[in-house]
This record gives C-alpha cells, sequence and structure tokens, in this order.
C-alpha cells in the first residue's frame, strides 16, 4: 500500500508545482505578452489627447447624429439628480432596427474612472468609420443595434473632474452630510447580500461602496433598468478602471452561474486580443453584489461582463488614452461577434473549463489567488471569420498560443 500512497502524493506535488509555476507566468503575461493585440481592421481612428467634458461629449454625440442620420441615433434615456441627461447612442445599418438584437457597450458608473468613458466614445467613432466599408463590423451592425452609453454618471464625473478627482459615487445628497451612491451597488439583484462587507463598514453613507438606500433608489441605475428592459440585450461590456482585467457574473458570490463555461470562453477569446486576465469577480477582494453585470444576466440572461481597463493608476492620464482604447477595440468586436453568431467559439464551453478545438483542455482551478488557467489556446484564422462576412480582407495566419497565467485579485 505505500506505493500507490507514495505516488499520490507525488502527483499531488507536480500538481501544486504547476500552480505555483502558472503564478510566476502571470508576470510574463500580465502586460499581454505573448497575444497578437491585433491591429484593429479597417480605419484607425485617431485618439483624443485629452478627457472629454460632460459639455464637450453631449455636443458631441449631438453633431454625430446629425452628421450621420442613416447610421446614428441619440436617445436621452433619463436624467440624474442634478438633472444632467444620460444619453445611449444607437448605430445599426438602415432597415428594421426593431427586429435586430441589441448589444451595449457603457462606461463611468465611477465618477473617478475618466478612461472608462474614453473605451466608449472611441468605439464609437471607430464603429462609425468602420460601418459601411470593413466587413466585420457591417455585419455586426447588420444584425444588431450596437448601443453605446458613454457616461452612466455624469454627476459624478463633473465633480470628479471640477473638485476632487477620486470621487467615485453619484451626488445623491444622503441627508445625513455625506453624498453619494456608488452606482455599481445599486442594481436589484442580491443587493446588499452575498455577504458584502460583513462587518457593516461598506454599507454606511460615508462608505465609496454605499450601495444606497435601497435597490435601484438612484436616477442612473433605474435608466440602465428601464433601458435594458425595453432593449432586451444579449451582450454588454461595462466599462472600468483599472488593472486589465475581464470580470464576469457571479459578483455577488464565489458560486459559478450555469453560463460559467460560457462566460469563461468568451473572456478567452476577448482576451486573446489583449492579453488581459479572467476573473469570475466573486472570486475578488470581496463580493460586490448589487453590480449592473449581475442584475442583467439574471433578468435577461445578458451575457454580461465588465472590463478594467488600462494598467494601474491610467485612469486619469490622458497620455494613456490612445494606448488603452486601441487595445480594446478587438475584445468588443469579438464579443458583438460571437454574441451574434458571426463567428463561433473556438473551444466547448463546460463548467469551470473550456475544451479547445485542439482537445487540450484549457481549466479553470477555483482558490488561492483567484484561479489557474492553463492549457493551449488556439487562434482562429481571420480568414475563415471573413468568410462568414464577405470578400475583400486579407487575414492572418493561425496562431497558437501555450500559456498558464493566474487570475488574481480584482475589484470594480
Amino acid at each position: 500500500m505505500a506505493r500507490p500512497r507514495k505516488s499520490r502524493i507525488l502527483a499531488s506535488l507536480l500538481f501544486i508545482s504547476v500552480i505555483l509555476l502558472s503564478f510566476s507566468a502571470e508576470a510574463s503575461t500580465a502586460s499581454g505578452a505573448g497575444y497578437a493585440n491585433p491591429t484593429p481592421p479597417g480605419v484607425i481612428v485617431p485618439a483624443p489627447t485629452s478627457f472629454h467634458t460632460y459639455d464637450s461629449l453631449m455636443s458631441e454625440i449631438m453633431q454625430l447624429s446629425a452628421a450621420y442620420p442613416d447610421l446614428v441615433t441619440n436617445v436621452t434615456i433619463g436624467t440624474t439628480w442634478e438633472n444632467r441627461s444620460i444619453v445611449a447612442l444607437r448605430m445599426t445599418m438602415p432597415g428594421n432596427s426593431s427586429a435586430k438584437e441589441n448589444v451595449l457597450f457603457m462606461g463611468l458608473h465611477h465618477a473617478d474612472e475618466w478612461m472608462s468613458m474614453e473605451v466608449v466614445m472611441y468605439l464609437v467613432h471607430y464603429f462609425l468609420a468602420n460601418a459601411k466599408t470593413t466587413p466585420e463590423i457591417r455585419a455586426i451592425l447588420e444584425k444588431a443595434n450596437v448601443w453605446f452609453i458613454p457616461m452612466v454618471n455624469p454627476d459624478g464625473y463633473e465633480y470628479s473632474r471640477l473638485h476632487d478627482s477620486l470621487w467615485r459615487k453619484n451626488r445623491r445628497n444622503n441627508g445625513d452630510g455625506t453624498f453619494g451612491v456608488d452606482l455599481n451597488r445599486n442594481y436589484g439583484y442580491e443587493w446588499k447580500t452575498g455577504g458584502f462587507a460583513a462587518d457593516g463598514s461598506l454599507i454606511v453613507s460615508s462608505s465609496i461602496e454605499y450601495p444606497g438606500p435601497s435597490s435601484f433608489s438612484e436616477p442612473e441605475t433605474q435608466v440602465i433598468r428601464d433601458f435594458a428592459l425595453a432593449n432586451p440585450l444579449v451582450f454588454s461590456i461595462s466599462y472600468h478602471t483599472a488593472g486589465e482585467w475581464i470580470l464576469f457574473p457571479w459578483s455577488y458570490t464565489p458560486a459559478p452561474t450555469t453560463a460559467d463555461g460560457v462566460f469563461r470562453a468568451y473572456s478567452q477569446e476577448m482576451a486573446s486580443t489583449n492579453g488581459y486576465r479572467l476573473l469570475q469577480e466573486g472570486h475578488s477582494s470581496h463580493n460586490k453584489p448589487g453590480n449592473s453585470d449581475d442584475w442583467l444576466y439574471h433578468a435577461l440572461g445578458t451575457l454580461a461582463f465588465t472590463f478594467e481597463v488600462g494598467p494601474g493608476y491610467s485612469s486619469q492620464d490622458e497620455q494613456q488614452i490612445a494606448g488603452v482604447t486601441l487595445a480594446n477595440v478587438m475584445s468588443a468586436v469579438h464579443g458583438a461577434e460571437l454574441s451574434l453568431g458571426l463567428i463561433q467559439l473556438s473551444c466547448t464551453p463546460q463548467l469551470l473549463l473550456c475544451v479547445p478545438e485542439l482537445s487540450v483542455a484549457s481549466l479553470a482551478v477555483p482558490g488561492l489567488f483567484g484561479a489557474v488557467f492553463f492549457g493551449l489556446r488556439m487562434r482562429r484564422r481571420r480568414e475563415n471569420r471573413l468568410n462568414r462576412l464577405g470578400p475583400g480582407a486579407s487575414g492572418y495566419s493561425d496562431e497558437i498560443v501555450e500559456h498558464s497565467r493566474t487570475v488574481g485579485r480584482g475589484s470594480t
């Protein structure tokens, strides 16, 4: 009996060694090493050199809808405590928009995360510049209404921009000398539950993560709720900063969703373009009930993701705008294509793993600092994707990326 026991011990030590090696491998992959980070197809639009103000953003959106009435419609979907408009821009090719699927890109839930707004606005300009001439973008717009909400929290943003750059919440007067609710803790699914701030420190009104007096108490979250109910979404990305993460439900608990394999598969496909790390957010530093992704997935079945864009401390660095915005184009395009059936996953989703076409498991092992992913990922030929869309674009060849990486703690 000693030999089998010894073999089990050796096997266990070998498995632990793989995990520890994968931790050290994260340093080389966190910056995108080993990833193609391909240049998006078509027209590459210039990025802004400074951050928008609320007024400049609203003016730009109005100008775009006036200049491209066949492609762009802007809708004021609600107002804030301080009577600022929250605007959604819809982009689609002409023809029966009511029968199309809906895809959403939104930014700036948190007032101090300025870069998140710029990523959404860059996507607006990129999609618009390529709507009629680039096959991937045209196919998306023919099949979907693509919605952009660049600024969910305009009151908080203006306060952050003008008075306190670290301000995170909206500008609700809490009536006790404090201001603000964390909008990404105010959505209606598992609001203020799931072990959130078990010691009570995060649910007092002075906390930066104060979830509000009740779920959907804030006009900003009510606006997103009502918009989504009126335009059910198949796919969404909520942009935050920073750290270069792709996050997915559940956030209120470390338990996986029933679509865990699908979330991981989409995340791997999107991360193949920019090297971002993957994490079910319930495995981060603390549970975050009441966020937008959990509610969208629970209420509508939306494949809802959060992107923490840019390296650390880049949230308000205008020198980083061009690099961060460009790095997030192809992940958005891939996510939309997958959700609309324009391309297919390169792996078969299963709980906690995704089996690639090469039949080598890409396995996620929860625990320790989050989860360890290892295996092989095969990137499909771009030509194969474009065969579905029509002729006229060159592609890049197959690339096999061997990776071993740790997904660590994150927050949003």
